[in-house]
């Protein structure tokens, strides 16, 4: 499995935890910031970092140009799950 710690610091990410708030009946696990560039990751999570470092990476590679941005939403966040979960089981 890929270092995404090393990934997203080759992409010039720093990586962040932070209290992300409460989004009524959604959890916010990590956001991407494309000011930093940084990922911040809610530090109530105590379980899959990688995951979400993988996913928001994906948004960054969004950002960058190197993967086209797609217009609904959802189905933004389906590619950014099938991006972490490629990225995560890569030998």
């Amino acid at each position: 499995m890929p270092d995404v710690r090393a990934l997203a610091a080759a992409y010039g990410l720093r990586i962040e935890r932070a209290d992300l708030g409460d989004w009524g009946t959604a959890r916010l696990v990590a956001e991407y910031d494309p000011a930093g560039p940084t990922i911040r990751v809610d530090e109530r999570v105590a379980g899959d970092v990688e995951r979400a470092i993988a996913h928001e990476l994906y948004h960054h590679r969004e950002a960058i140009g190197e993967v086209p941005r797609i217009a609904n939403h959802a189905a933004r966040e389906r590619a950014a799950d099938a991006y972490a979960d490629m990225l995560l089981s890569a030998p």
